[in-house]
């Protein structure tokens, strides 16, 4: 501690050293211009212009824009002696002869004086000025971009740039806290330019700023000797982010040598702080909201697979439960055509069932991306057969097929059969006419169709109906039995294979479903990267 103290001693006094050192330039300049412009009135013109006094107000005037005001001063004075001693008779002395012209020294000095501390003070008015609109700029902006982008990061780093801008600092970062998930405290490095490395950003000052709330070396505070863990700290200030009570982050600054702080640049700096902490306080919210919202939407999906199970599976659950009660009658004088005919009704129900708990297992597999696809190459008949297989043949006679079975197709061929299977059950199900299965290889690109001529898509519904337990308006409490699961596991799977499907109503009425996606080998999984957050 006490070679921290001795540190901030040696500092100090290497400040004043300089801030003498520039006064002493100024000093030297203004009486270098004093000598300038007397070698030029000597040699030019000591005879032929009368009132050269006056071009000594311009060394004044110079001195006081650009040397400040005890420059100008100081200028002033030895103007009036040098003035006095090379051009007033006698020459050579700081006497006059005539009382007038004591009186035309005098006004002299005074109006250079005057001149001087006018120019001076419109100088520093003009800095205040400039800098008072560059501060409300920076504002102005701050809370355009806090009420219109809700980009975090982007935001952040753009109060970033209006602190610095504002304060002139050398570099800039910000350290925010955030919590992990095994609730582990982390910290996130944002910057702009000119950028701040984050190993030479004090954790300990950071640790105070954190815990006391306050600002550390923005002030006078005895905190910063505490935080002070290097000489290189010096110079350093540590900006709290708080909001409500809380701390959210720390802003760090590196102010360049000797600068100090106005307090209406504290005042603007302290506002743009602000601003951070409202963009951050409205981050939490917007991943509190977005947090609400996915509850809300496992609520409702939760809601929409009770109801429609309860309903749809219910259903063949109750055939089934009738046709065995049916059969195990000790009377019954079921003939065998009766028999079998029971039996089949059974063995298509449990089908149904079958394909209900499976599109409910692959949606649960495809929200967990555990389905991946494995593609091969497939013949066109090992894709439709199965499918054509699966319906019997009153429906098989409904489906009317446009292929050629010489193509090859690189998909996935267990995944998209499941899509075609449910595509043509779906078209049956709404459609009483014939049903259009068209597969067409174009180049690298797969094209698939089915299309039907039942009632078609309700308007403005056509891509709602791919969304999980989805179903028309006018079907909801139709005897016609599906759960709105179907559809979504196709969607799912197609844009598994890199393509998409769409649906749409035909002029001619009905509706056509088309998958279009590439047909060509899965390339190889990119290397897993890691990002690795700073």
């Amino acid at each position: 501690m006490a070679d921290q103290i001795g540190t901030q001693v040696h500092n100090s006094e290497m400040l004043k050293r300089r801030y003498w050192q520039r006064q002493l330039l100024a000093y030297f300049l203004a009486t270098a211009g004093v000598i300038v412009m007397t070698g030029l009135i000597y040699v030019f013109c000591a005879d032929s212009i009368p009132n050269i006094s006056m071009l000594y107000l311009l060394v004044v005037t110079f001195a006081a824009l650009t040397l400040g005001r005890g420059a100008a001063v100081f200028c002033s004075v030895l103007s009036f002696l040098t003035f006095d001693w090379f051009f007033v008779d006698p020459k050579y002395q700081l006497t006059v002869q005539y009382p007038s012209e004591w009186l035309a020294l005098c006004m002299f000095l005074l109006t250079a004086t005057i001149i001087g501390q006018l120019t001076a003070l419109l100088k520093t008015r003009m800095e205040e000025a400039q800098k008072s609109r560059t501060e409300t700029a920076a504002l102005a902006q701050a809370s355009w971009l806090v009420a219109s982008d809700i980009d975090r990061d982007r935001v952040l780093i753009k109060l970033l740039e209006a602190i610095g801008s504002v304060t002139d600092a050398e570099a800039i970062a910000m350290l925010l806290r955030t919590a992990t998930n095994d609730e582990k405290e982390e910290w996130v490095y944002c910057a702009a330019p000119p950028t701040l490395p984050r190993d030479e950003i004090s954790l300990e000052a950071v640790k105070i700023a954190i815990v006391q709330g306050k600002a550390v070396g923005w002030d006078e505070s005895t905190l910063w000797s505490k935080a002070l863990a290097d000489v290189h700290q010096q110079g350093k200030a540590y900006l709290p982010i708080t909001f409500e009570n809380q701390t959210l982050g720390v802003i760090c600054l590196k102010l360049k040598t000797g600068f100090i702080v106005r307090t209406n640049e504290k005042k603007v700096v302290d506002s743009l702080v602000n601003h951070a902490a409202v963009v951050l306080h409205r981050d939490e919210l917007l991943q509190i909201q977005a947090q609400a919202n996915a509850l809300a939407e496992v609520d409702r999906l939760k809601t929409a697979l009770l109801s429609m199970v309860s309903h749809d599976f219910r259903s063949p659950l109750t055939s089934i439960k009738a046709n065995v009660g049916s059969l195990l009658q000790e009377d019954t004088t079921m003939d065998s055509q009766t028999q079998r005919a029971t039996l089949q009704a059974v063995d298509e129900e449990t089908d149904r069932l079958n394909r209900l708990v499976g599109n409910i297992l692959d949606f649960s597999r495809l929200e967990a991306q555990a389905w991946a696809t494995k593609k091969e190459c497939t013949p066109v008949a090992e894709l439709v057969g199965p499918v054509l297989a699966s319906f019997d043949d009153a429906q098989n006679e409904r489906i009317r097929l446009e292929l050629d079975s010489t193509q090859d197709l690189w998909i996935d061929s267990v995944q998209m059969t499941q899509v075609l299977r449910n595509l043509i059950e779906n078209s049956l199900k709404y459609s009483r006419g014939q049903i259009t299965v068209r597969v067409n290889l174009e180049g690298k690109e797969i094209g698939i169709d089915v299309i039907d001529s039942g009632p078609g898509l309700p308007k403005g519904e056509e891509q709602d109906i791919f969304k999980p337990f989805y179903r028309a308006a006018a079907f909801r409490e139709s005897s016609l039995p599906g759960m709105g699961m179907g559809l979504a596991v196709c969607k799912g799977l197609v844009e598994a294979h890199h393509g998409t499907l769409t649906a749409s109503n035909r002029d001619e009425g009905g509706a056509i479903f088309h998958i279009a996606m590439p047909n060509e080998p899965s390339s190889p999984p990119p290397p897993r990267v890691i990002a690795l957050r700073s």
